[in-house]
């Protein structure tokens, strides 16, 4: 093969994977916006839940009984990614989680840990914490709503057949900077004193709403609702950020095939002008002896 076809073979490769960096920045531009509405839309939904709260704590049907430091065992929720392409991005929510480890007081053998995507679960086990299960990243905003039940089902588990009385989910999300910030948030329980702030703030309207059914019932639904949310809420962000992440990288790949293709394409030129040159003066220097040969008959 001449060094022509070989520039060819690799200015051809650079332009494919090119394109195929450009389809995926656009799909992660796309999903960026799918994941960051929906997280505004579950904090609304949060707001909304925690005015339930409100309503039931003011009322004075039900009293909040404030406990101390959980007696029982803790929880880890790791949520990572199930592809590629995004930087450190599993490695970042991973060394959090590995800092909360070491932090945790031991309450039993071990803290069970519940892995969202596969390369985050992978990383987990590199660094001896290998997840007890794993779930795969839905793959749009409408399948944070299974992922989140699957949680919740998992949770509820371990606070049955564990004694867990602390969950924390960790998790990256979007800084305004375009970065990310690794997030650690107690699931459960819920911050005394953000009831308490609830239960003694003030009403948003003239007429207090009225609670109907067992005061104990409505107080856990609502529980249960929040903790849903929760779940939901850091699901999106993280998806968020992992799109930011990739999209960012793909700018950067994009940047490099660019700057690469126009090498190549200058060496491609400069090398098939030297061809066009030699090849010239092959012809040159053929007519010349030619030229000779005939003037000596």
């Amino acid at each position: 093969m001449s060094s022509l076809e070989a520039l060819s073979d690799r200015i051809a490769s650079a332009r494919d994977l090119q394109s195929i960096v450009r389809v995926m920045k656009s799909l992660s531009a796309v999903s960026i916006r799918q994941y960051q509405d929906a997280a505004q839309r579950l904090r609304a939904a949060q707001r909304i839940v925690d005015l339930g709260f409100h309503a039931l704590l003011a009322s004075g049907s039900f009293r909040w009984r404030q406990a101390g430091q959980p007696a029982g065992g803790q929880g880890l929720v790791v949520m990572g990614s199930d592809r590629g392409l995004c930087g450190r991005f599993n490695e970042a929510v991973v060394d959090r989680a590995a800092a909360l480890m070491r932090a945790a007081p031991m309450a039993g053998p071990r803290i069970p840990i519940l892995a969202v995507g596969a390369r985050a679960a992978a990383r987990l086990g590199a660094a001896g914490l290998e997840p007890d299960t794993i779930f795969f990243q839905p793959g749009s905003a409408a399948g944070l709503t299974g992922t989140a039940e699957s949680i919740l089902v998992a949770v509820e588990d371990w606070q049955t057949a564990l004694g867990i009385e602390r969950v924390t989910v960790v998790f990256n999300a979007a800084t305004p900077t375009g970065g990310t910030d690794q997030r650690a948030e107690v699931l459960v329980p819920v911050d005394p004193a953000t009831l308490d702030a609830l239960a003694r703030g003030p009403w948003p309207t003239r007429q207090l709403p009225m609670t109907q059914g067992d005061p104990d019932a409505v107080f856990s639904a609502l529980m249960r609702e929040r903790l849903f949310i929760a779940l939901m809420r850091a699901g999106a962000e993280s998806l968020a950020a992992e799109h930011a992440t990739r999209l960012r990288a793909m700018q950067a790949a994009e940047k490099n095939i660019t700057e690469k293709l126009d090498d190549l394409d200058a060496t491609f030129r400069r090398t098939r002008q030297e061809e066009i040159t030699t090849e010239l003066m092959d012809i040159v220097a053929a007519y010349a002896i030619v030229g000779e040969g005939a003037g000596g008959a």
